[in-house]
Protein backbone atom coordinates (compact mmCIF):
# COMPACT_ATOMS: atom_id res chain seq x y z
CA UNK A 1 0.00 0.00 0.00
CA UNK A 2 1.33 3.41 -0.97
CA UNK A 3 1.79 5.99 1.79
CA UNK A 4 1.78 9.79 1.72
CA UNK A 5 4.30 12.28 3.05
CA UNK A 6 1.59 14.43 4.64
CA UNK A 7 3.01 16.78 7.26
CA UNK A 8 6.20 14.81 7.94
CA UNK A 9 9.08 17.06 9.02
CA UNK A 10 11.90 17.47 6.50
CA UNK A 11 15.28 16.91 8.16
CA UNK A 12 17.46 17.53 5.13
CA UNK A 13 17.89 16.99 1.42
CA UNK A 14 20.61 16.37 -1.13
CA UNK A 15 20.95 15.76 -4.84
CA UNK A 16 19.42 12.27 -4.68
CA UNK A 17 16.97 12.19 -1.77
CA UNK A 18 15.08 13.97 0.99
CA UNK A 19 15.10 12.75 4.61
CA UNK A 20 11.99 13.08 6.80
CA UNK A 21 11.09 12.27 10.39
CA UNK A 22 9.00 9.10 10.14
CA UNK A 23 7.07 6.77 12.41
CA UNK A 24 8.23 4.89 15.51
CA UNK A 25 11.74 6.30 15.86
CA UNK A 26 12.55 6.11 12.16
CA UNK A 27 13.52 8.38 9.30
CA UNK A 28 12.36 8.13 5.71
CA UNK A 29 14.94 8.54 2.96
CA UNK A 30 12.75 9.44 -0.03
CA UNK A 31 14.50 9.38 -3.40
CA UNK A 32 13.94 12.17 -5.92
CA UNK A 33 11.61 11.41 -8.86
CA UNK A 34 13.37 9.46 -11.59
CA UNK A 35 16.26 8.32 -9.42
CA UNK A 36 17.44 4.98 -10.91
CA UNK A 37 15.98 1.89 -9.25
CA UNK A 38 19.30 0.10 -9.73
CA UNK A 39 21.03 2.61 -7.45
CA UNK A 40 18.29 2.34 -4.83
CA UNK A 41 18.69 -1.45 -4.88
CA UNK A 42 22.45 -0.96 -4.49
CA UNK A 43 21.91 1.12 -1.35
CA UNK A 44 19.46 -1.43 0.04
CA UNK A 45 21.96 -4.25 -0.47
CA UNK A 46 24.84 -2.23 0.97
CA UNK A 47 22.88 -1.21 4.06
CA UNK A 48 21.72 -4.78 4.71
CA UNK A 49 25.24 -6.17 4.40
CA UNK A 50 26.64 -3.48 6.70
CA UNK A 51 23.91 -4.27 9.25
CA UNK A 52 24.59 -8.02 9.02
CA UNK A 53 28.36 -7.59 9.23
CA UNK A 54 28.06 -5.62 12.45
CA UNK A 55 29.30 -2.33 11.00
CA UNK A 56 27.72 0.44 13.09
CA UNK A 57 25.06 1.83 10.75
CA UNK A 58 21.33 2.69 10.84
CA UNK A 59 19.17 -0.44 10.68
CA UNK A 60 17.11 -0.78 7.51
CA UNK A 61 13.50 -1.35 8.61
CA UNK A 62 11.52 -1.40 5.37
CA UNK A 63 11.27 -0.27 1.76
CA UNK A 64 8.10 1.64 0.89
CA UNK A 65 6.48 3.84 -1.74
CA UNK A 66 5.46 7.36 -0.75
CA UNK A 67 3.61 9.62 -3.19
CA UNK A 68 4.83 7.53 -6.10
CA UNK A 69 8.47 7.48 -5.02
CA UNK A 70 10.58 4.74 -3.45
CA UNK A 71 11.90 5.29 0.03
CA UNK A 72 13.87 3.55 2.76
CA UNK A 73 12.69 3.52 6.36
CA UNK A 74 15.77 3.57 8.56
CA UNK A 75 16.49 3.66 12.26
CA UNK A 76 16.70 7.24 13.49
CA UNK A 77 19.96 7.92 15.30
CA UNK A 78 20.62 10.91 17.54
CA UNK A 79 23.87 12.71 16.93
CA UNK A 80 25.84 15.04 14.68
CA UNK A 81 28.04 14.33 11.71
CA UNK A 82 31.78 14.12 12.24
CA UNK A 83 32.15 17.03 9.80
CA UNK A 84 29.95 19.25 11.98
CA UNK A 85 31.90 18.33 15.11
CA UNK A 86 35.19 19.08 13.37
CA UNK A 87 33.92 22.62 12.88
CA UNK A 88 33.18 22.95 16.58
CA UNK A 89 36.27 21.15 17.87
CA UNK A 90 39.12 21.84 15.41
CA UNK A 91 41.72 20.96 18.04
CA UNK A 92 40.43 17.34 17.90
CA UNK A 93 41.06 16.82 14.18
CA UNK A 94 43.56 14.01 14.80
CA UNK A 95 41.18 12.29 17.23
CA UNK A 96 38.32 12.27 14.74
CA UNK A 97 40.59 11.25 11.86
CA UNK A 98 41.70 8.22 13.88
CA UNK A 99 38.11 7.14 14.48
CA UNK A 100 37.38 7.67 10.80
CA UNK A 101 40.33 5.47 9.72
CA UNK A 102 39.39 2.72 12.19
CA UNK A 103 35.81 2.60 10.88
CA UNK A 104 37.03 2.27 7.31
CA UNK A 105 39.61 -0.39 8.17
CA UNK A 106 36.94 -2.41 10.01
CA UNK A 107 34.65 -2.15 7.00
CA UNK A 108 37.41 -3.41 4.71
CA UNK A 109 37.82 -6.52 6.85
CA UNK A 110 34.23 -7.53 5.98
CA UNK A 111 33.36 -9.58 2.90
CA UNK A 112 30.46 -8.58 0.65
CA UNK A 113 30.36 -11.02 -2.30
CA UNK A 114 26.71 -10.21 -3.10
CA UNK A 115 27.28 -6.53 -3.90
CA UNK A 116 27.93 -4.96 -7.29
CA UNK A 117 31.56 -4.96 -8.47
CA UNK A 118 33.55 -1.84 -7.64
CA UNK A 119 35.56 -2.20 -10.86
CA UNK A 120 32.42 -2.52 -12.98
CA UNK A 121 30.84 0.47 -11.24
CA UNK A 122 33.95 2.57 -11.87
CA UNK A 123 33.94 1.56 -15.55
CA UNK A 124 30.30 2.67 -15.90
CA UNK A 125 31.04 6.00 -14.26
CA UNK A 126 34.16 6.59 -16.37
CA UNK A 127 32.05 6.00 -19.50
CA UNK A 128 29.66 8.78 -18.34
CA UNK A 129 32.39 11.24 -17.35
CA UNK A 130 32.40 14.52 -19.24
CA UNK A 131 35.96 14.32 -20.55
CA UNK A 132 37.71 13.62 -23.85
CA UNK A 133 37.99 10.03 -25.08
CA UNK A 134 41.76 9.72 -24.54
CA UNK A 135 41.37 10.48 -20.82
CA UNK A 136 38.61 7.89 -20.52
CA UNK A 137 40.81 5.44 -22.40
CA UNK A 138 43.75 5.95 -20.04
CA UNK A 139 41.48 5.53 -17.00
CA UNK A 140 39.89 2.35 -18.37
CA UNK A 141 43.27 0.89 -19.36
CA UNK A 142 44.56 1.51 -15.82
CA UNK A 143 41.41 0.02 -14.32
CA UNK A 144 41.77 -3.11 -16.46
CA UNK A 145 45.14 -3.85 -14.82
CA UNK A 146 43.82 -3.49 -11.27
CA UNK A 147 42.45 -6.39 -9.22
CA UNK A 148 38.87 -7.01 -8.19
CA UNK A 149 37.94 -8.09 -4.67
CA UNK A 150 35.07 -8.85 -2.33
CA UNK A 151 35.67 -6.49 0.62
CA UNK A 152 32.89 -4.18 1.74
CA UNK A 153 33.49 -0.75 0.18
CA UNK A 154 31.40 2.29 1.10
CA UNK A 155 32.65 4.18 -2.00
CA UNK A 156 31.64 7.61 -0.63
CA UNK A 157 33.34 7.57 2.76
CA UNK A 158 33.98 11.06 4.14
CA UNK A 159 33.38 12.81 7.50
CA UNK A 160 29.83 13.90 6.65
CA UNK A 161 28.87 10.22 6.35
CA UNK A 162 29.89 9.38 9.90
CA UNK A 163 27.31 10.19 12.57
CA UNK A 164 28.68 10.59 16.08
CA UNK A 165 26.04 9.26 18.48
CA UNK A 166 25.98 8.65 22.27
CA UNK A 167 26.47 4.95 21.46
CA UNK A 168 29.46 5.62 19.22
CA UNK A 169 30.14 6.43 15.55
CA UNK A 170 27.76 5.15 12.87
CA UNK A 171 28.34 5.01 9.11
CA UNK A 172 25.44 6.38 7.06
CA UNK A 173 24.46 6.61 3.37
CA UNK A 174 25.43 3.36 1.66
CA UNK A 175 24.25 4.65 -1.74
CA UNK A 176 27.36 3.52 -3.62
CA UNK A 177 28.27 0.40 -1.62
CA UNK A 178 30.12 -2.23 -3.63
CA UNK A 179 32.47 -5.19 -3.30
CA UNK A 180 36.06 -4.53 -4.24
CA UNK A 181 39.60 -4.11 -3.00
CA UNK A 182 40.13 -1.94 0.09
CA UNK A 183 42.64 0.10 -1.93
CA UNK A 184 39.94 1.21 -4.38
CA UNK A 185 37.77 2.52 -1.54
CA UNK A 186 40.69 4.20 0.23
CA UNK A 187 41.58 5.96 -3.04
CA UNK A 188 38.06 7.40 -3.25
CA UNK A 189 38.35 8.67 0.35
CA UNK A 190 41.76 10.21 -0.34
CA UNK A 191 40.30 11.99 -3.37
CA UNK A 192 37.31 13.32 -1.40
CA UNK A 193 39.51 14.57 1.43
CA UNK A 194 41.78 16.44 -0.98
CA UNK A 195 39.37 17.60 -3.70
CA UNK A 196 35.75 17.72 -2.51
CA UNK A 197 34.05 20.64 -0.79
CA UNK A 198 31.84 20.18 2.24
CA UNK A 199 28.14 20.06 1.38
CA UNK A 200 26.11 23.28 1.66
CA UNK A 201 24.95 24.12 5.17
CA UNK A 202 27.75 22.28 6.95
CA UNK A 203 31.18 23.36 8.07
CA UNK A 204 32.20 24.62 4.63
CA UNK A 205 34.60 27.50 5.28
CA UNK A 206 36.91 25.80 7.76
CA UNK A 207 36.83 22.47 5.92
CA UNK A 208 37.87 24.04 2.64
CA UNK A 209 40.61 25.94 4.48
CA UNK A 210 43.79 24.11 3.52
CA UNK A 211 45.37 23.50 6.92
CA UNK A 212 42.30 21.90 8.53
CA UNK A 213 41.71 19.63 5.55
CA UNK A 214 45.36 18.63 5.33
CA UNK A 215 45.63 17.82 9.04
CA UNK A 216 42.64 15.51 8.85
CA UNK A 217 43.94 13.89 5.67
CA UNK A 218 47.42 13.24 7.12
CA UNK A 219 46.06 11.82 10.38
CA UNK A 220 43.57 9.58 8.52
CA UNK A 221 46.28 8.26 6.19
CA UNK A 222 48.72 7.57 9.02
CA UNK A 223 46.19 5.56 11.02
CA UNK A 224 44.73 3.76 8.01
CA UNK A 225 48.26 2.77 6.90
CA UNK A 226 48.86 1.24 10.34
CA UNK A 227 45.65 -0.81 10.10
CA UNK A 228 45.59 -1.68 6.37
CA UNK A 229 49.20 -1.33 5.14
CA UNK A 230 48.71 -3.25 1.88
CA UNK A 231 45.64 -1.22 0.90
CA UNK A 232 47.30 2.07 1.83
CA UNK A 233 50.26 1.22 -0.37
CA UNK A 234 48.15 0.13 -3.33
CA UNK A 235 45.56 2.90 -3.31
CA UNK A 236 47.65 5.32 -5.38
CA UNK A 237 47.31 2.97 -8.37
CA UNK A 238 43.55 3.55 -8.26
CA UNK A 239 43.62 7.36 -8.25
CA UNK A 240 43.38 7.90 -12.03
CA UNK A 241 40.23 5.81 -12.61
CA UNK A 242 38.70 7.06 -9.35
CA UNK A 243 39.34 10.70 -10.28
CA UNK A 244 37.92 10.33 -13.80
CA UNK A 245 34.88 8.50 -12.38
CA UNK A 246 34.33 11.42 -9.98
CA UNK A 247 33.78 13.70 -12.98
CA UNK A 248 30.55 11.77 -13.65
CA UNK A 249 29.09 13.41 -10.51
CA UNK A 250 29.20 16.70 -12.47
CA UNK A 251 30.11 19.05 -9.60
CA UNK A 252 31.28 22.24 -11.39
CA UNK A 253 33.42 23.68 -8.56
CA UNK A 254 35.43 20.45 -8.35
CA UNK A 255 36.15 20.09 -12.04
CA UNK A 256 39.26 22.35 -12.27
CA UNK A 257 40.91 20.55 -9.35
CA UNK A 258 40.04 17.14 -10.75
CA UNK A 259 41.36 17.99 -14.21
CA UNK A 260 44.65 19.23 -12.74
CA UNK A 261 45.03 16.01 -10.77
CA UNK A 262 44.09 13.83 -13.76
CA UNK A 263 46.73 15.50 -15.95
CA UNK A 264 49.38 14.94 -13.26
CA UNK A 265 48.40 11.28 -12.94
CA UNK A 266 48.46 10.75 -16.71
CA UNK A 267 51.98 12.12 -16.87
CA UNK A 268 53.12 9.57 -14.27
CA UNK A 269 51.70 6.54 -16.14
Amino acid sequence: MEEHIGSATLLGHGRTAEVYVWKEGSVLKLFVPGFPSRLIDQEVDGTRIANTAGIASPQLRSIIRVDGRRGLVLERLAGRSMLTLLGREPARVAHYAGIFAELQARMHDCHAPGLTSRREDLARRIARAGVVACVKGDALATLERLPDGDSLCHCDFHPDHVLMTPQGPSVIDWSFAARGTPASDAARTALLLRIADAPPGSFRVAWVERETRNRFYRAWLKRYRELQPDAAGAMWSWLLPVAVARLADDIPEERPRLMTLIKELQQKR
